[in-house]
């Protein structure tokens, strides 16, 4: 009976999903122009670190790849979130660096991602 339950509230999910799919919306401009200038690559990149849906260890594992036992980043200092990469994580230090100076010496993690100038520098 469990299973059934389950399998019931899927289907809902499903179909609620389809549905909103099918919605056509025209692309929000403001978050078109956080693209403009960006290879195909970066905008992947940059989509990818909006969404938290990456490569990154936290995400693999919440999504259940195997070989992926933990979201623990490799420096031990939290999960491997794009925020942690982009923020603290220590073995990123020389490219922080580098985008701290492209925004004019501290970092913000929403302006990072919502601003062109660090979208431009995060996704490269």
């Amino acid at each position: 009976m469990a299973w059934q339950n389950r399998w019931q509230a899927q289907e809902a999910k499903r179909k609620d999903q389809d549905f909103w799919d099918q919605v056509k919306r025209p692309p929000d401009l403001a978050i078109l122009k956080l693209h403009k200038g960006l290879q195909k690559a970066e905008s992947s990149m940059l989509i990818q670190l909006r969404t938290g849906r990456t490569g990154l260890r936290h995400f693999l594992n919440k999504v259940r790849v195997p070989g992926y036992k933990s979201g623990q980043c490799e420096c031990d200092m939290g999960l491997e979130t794009p925020r942690h990469v982009l923020l603290h994580c220590p073995h990123e230090s020389e490219r922080r660096e580098a985008l701290k100076e492209s925004q004019g010496g501290s970092l913000d993690f929403n302006r990072l991602l919502d601003t062109p100038t660090g979208a431009l520098a995060t996704s490269k």
